[in-house]
């Protein structure tokens, strides 16, 4: 089959060996594939990402990457009884697999767990999840994602009164956004250099959007942010008895070095940072800012499996909606030449589509 593979930190499009299924796994031809930021920092980071070390290296190796995709099956192994040829499903990125440290892999991380920029993609039935009828390819293709800010969001314990600040209108800082107003917070302020992200969070509810280029994102967020609604209990944050006009609780998307120091100090005294953007360089910040300020850092990671059920129910309800962070469609052929274009993103959701 034809698959995407990335060798080194080069993308080409290569032929592949087509997998089988073995017992309780399933193959299934790709229908779509979101381009995820984790996938821009693997083609540069694949090594340091999946722990390799002593000169072992997985992406000489060959990996075809692709973990947030719907697909339909076609073939199925021994023992799978709950699918059957022709049906639509999606599940959580891992493959089953009993010689792998903690008995599974991730899909689109290591060669022997190959992911969905091809044609063809093998999954363990168990995890798999139907996709429901009448939800397009290229929106189920969002579940991952979707589940990630429903992530986020729910480990951060945000109550409705708080504000928040989302740095990052990518994928990740949208569903985070898109969830913040599914659990009714009251305001939340979105951040981006790219006009067309800060116009798209603005058409998915932000409440205010500031490009962190032209203007000093403190003096924005202090004008912006709303007064406390009549009798509400005052919020953490203060010192010396005067409030500090900053939002409480700070979501950083963005996973490059600079943005979680910046996250510290926009954030209120007392107030926490929750880590959503993966980082994969060295970063500094000062402690001393966390310290004085009595600050939370929080890190987060993926989603669990009920929290992945949850998004696709909630997109297929119409619960959440994210089919306007797709802003294009690209063809296998097209994906090496859409990576690279990310690099410096006006698009949103690059998804990736089978013909």
């Amino acid at each position: 089959m034809r698959a995407m593979v990335l060798r080194g930190t080069d993308l080409a499009i290569e032929e592949v060996a087509l997998p089988r299924p073995g017992p309780g796994q399933l193959l299934a031809r790709v229908l779509a594939c979101g381009i995820c930021g984790s996938d821009l920092h693997a083609a540069r980071h694949i090594d340091q990402m999946t722990g390799a070390a002593g000169g072992a290296s997985l992406s000489q190796a060959g990996i075809v990457m692709g973990h947030e995709f719907v697909a339909e099956v076609i073939e199925v192994g021994d023992g799978v009884d709950a699918f059957a040829p022709g049906a639509r499903v999606t599940c959580m990125p891992v493959l089953i697999d009993a010689a792998a440290p903690g008995g599974m892999l991730a899909i689109g991380y290591n060669p022997r767990a190959p992911g969905a920029y091809g044609e063809s993609i093998l999954l363990s039935a168990a995890l798999c999840l139907p996709v429901p009828e009448g939800l397009d390819d290229a929106t189920a293709a969002t579940t991952e994602p979707c589940a990630v800010g429903l992530h986020a969001v729910r480990e951060s314990r945000i109550q409705p009164g708080e504000p928040a600040l989302v740095m990052g209108a990518g994928p990740i800082g949208l569903m985070t956004l898109l969830w913040l107003k599914e659990v009714a917070v009251r305001f939340v302020a979105v951040s981006d250099p790219a006009p067309e992200r800060r116009a798209l969070a603005r058409a998915l509810g932000a409440d205010a959007v500031m490009d962190p280029t032209a203007e000093p994102l403190a003096a924005a967020l202090a004008e912006a942010l709303p007064a406390p609604e009549a009798g509400a209990a005052p919020l953490a944050g203060y010192m010396s008895g005067a409030a500090v006009a900053a939002p409480p609780v700070v979501f950083e998307c963005v996973g490059v070095p600079g943005t979680l120091q910046e996250a510290m100090r926009l954030v209120r005294p007392h107030g926490r940072v929750v880590v959503v953007g993966v980082c994969m360089e060295e970063d500094r910040i000062t402690p001393s800012l966390g310290v004085t300020k009595q600050l939370m850092l929080q890190f987060v990671l993926g989603y669990t499996a009920p929290e992945f059920g949850e998004a696709l129910a909630a997109i297929a309800s119409g619960r959440v909606d994210p089919r306007p962070l797709v802003t294009r469609t690209v063809t296998l052929d097209e994906l090496p030449a859409a990576f690279m274009a990310l690099a410096a993103p006006s698009d949103c959701k690059v998804v990736y589509v089978a013909g």
